[in-house]
């Protein structure tokens, strides 16, 4: 039994050395060869035939369409043949109109952000206007003028309802990056912010709603400065004028 086993390994080893033989059998007959030494030199055998097989055998060229034929199965020559894109006068006009319709609806979008700003601000100078037509009707309301170089107006103002209204007449344009604002200044000198505005110049006149934390009667003069955009918490620019009551 044991002589019949070893036939088989003996026969197995040619098709070992070539690596034709099946795994099952190559598997059995790798672990028996540790423990036998006649197949050992079989198996160098063959491989010595074998390798003086390959070597005796000159090299040879492919073909070359067949040459041809595996390089255009490689991976980068099939990158490399890819048709080109096909930019159609279709396709440029529609990413052309794309553009333009994206160009629009930014335009749009700032034209009615603009549209919302102007209407905001006209509603409030309508209102502060409705104001002043109002108080002009009390009977308590004082007109105090500005006096300043160059420009005129009046502070309406009732103590009595705490209400007042700035209407300055050429108030000189600022630059962006100033406003004018507004203060109310008490018996001890200290001030209060009471309004930051900038002139409309589409108008000949600005009008300013004063705002105050306290009763106008705790207040005893207004003034105006030029402060950086945004405004001040104290004043720290040029007074443009100053109005006691």
């Amino acid at each position: 039994m044991q002589n019949d086993e070893h036939k088989i390994f003996e026969e197995n080893i040619p098709a070992y050395s070539l690596g034709t033989l099946d795994a099952e059998e190559t598997s059995a007959l790798e672990i028996h060869l540790p423990t036998c030494a006649s197949c050992r030199n079989e198996l160098a055998a063959c491989r010595q035939i074998s390798d003086g097989l390959l070597m005796a055998a000159p090299p040879k060229a492919p073909p070359a369409a067949l040459r041809q034929r595996l390089q255009r199965r490689l991976p980068s020559a099939q990158k490399t043949n890819r048709p080109p894109r096909n930019w159609s006068f279709d396709r440029l006009a529609l990413g052309f109109a794309i553009i333009v319709l994206l160009a629009l609806n930014l335009f749009s979008l700032s034209q009615m952000q603009s549209f919302r700003r102007q209407q905001a601000q006209l509603t409030h100078e309508l209102q502060t206007s409705q104001t002043a037509l109002a108080m002009l009707a009390y009977p308590g309301t004082q007109s105090l003028p500005i006096s300043a170089a160059n420009i005129s107006g009046a502070l309406l103002l009732d103590k009595d309802r705490s209400v007042a209204v700035l209407i300055i007449w050429d108030l000189p344009q600022l630059p962006d990056n100033r406003t004018y604002q507004a203060w109310l200044v008490d018996p001890q000198g200290n001030r209060t912010s009471a309004a930051m505005f900038d002139p409309d110049p589409d108008l000949p006149f600005t009008s300013v709603t004063i705002k105050s934390p306290n009763e106008l009667s705790a207040f005893t003069s207004l003034g105006v400065t030029v402060e950086p955009a945004g405004g001040s918490r104290q004043p720290s620019g040029s007074r443009v004028f100053r109005i006691d009551f």
